[in-house]
């Protein structure tokens, strides 16, 4: 989604969206067109205007988005530690019995 796109879907200014660039708190990719922005950006952007919505001031938004990306961090390794258990017990049964 190229910036035009995203300001009008998320119903604010460019330079606010500039300022939730410079921030950090959106890293868009690039491409020959300018920003592009992901489907991740745009849920990270609503959780931006969310906690804006619930009072969290400018120092309390990238706490916050860093707890989420923490928390999806770990979500990402359980899943990925799941697996590799599920694997190893597959093998463990086809291998031979002691």
């Amino acid at each position: 989604m190229q910036t035009r796109e995203f300001v009008l879907h998320m119903r604010i200014d460019a330079e606010e969206l500039d300022q939730w660039v410079a921030a950090g708190w959106l890293i868009p990719g690039q491409n020959e067109a300018g920003r592009d922005f992901s489907d991740i950006d745009l849920a990270r952007a609503h959780l931006i205007r969310e906690l804006q919505g619930l009072g969290v001031n400018e120092d309390g938004i990238p706490i916050v988005l860093d707890l989420v990306d923490q928390l999806h961090g770990m979500r990402r390794m359980l899943r990925e530690l799941l697996s590799a258990v599920k694997t190893q017990r597959r093998q463990e049964g086809q291998g031979p019995q002691e």
